[in-house]
């Protein structure tokens, strides 16, 4: 059962680590390539995060509130609308 424990917070370390990489790759440096492989690891990383999860409740696993926890904060995190940066418009009359 220890052994079960370990991998679901090991699960959970690396799922947060690997969902605020993804999250920084979309928001935080917006070149199209990179936000769009951002979206695809953060989309797998929450897959994986799932069946952890599951493999956790059907073990009865004690850490799974944290993993449920941070699954539901990278959503939160990936959704979340930030300030858009002004656009600097030319004063130069037509």
């Amino acid at each position: 059962m220890m052994l079960v424990e370990l991998a679901v917070l090991i699960a959970t370390v690396v799922g947060l680590f690997m969902g605020g990489g993804c999250i920084y790759w979309v928001k935080v440096k917006p070149c199209p390539r990179r936000a769009r492989w951002g979206r695809w690891l953060f989309i797998l990383t929450l897959v994986s995060l799932g069946v952890v999860a599951l493999i956790a409740a059907i073990l009865r696993a004690d850490g799974l509130a944290p993993l449920g926890l941070l699954s539901g904060m990278l959503i939160v995190g990936m959704l979340w609308e930030g300030p858009v940066p002004a656009v600097q418009e030319d004063s130069t009359p037509l």
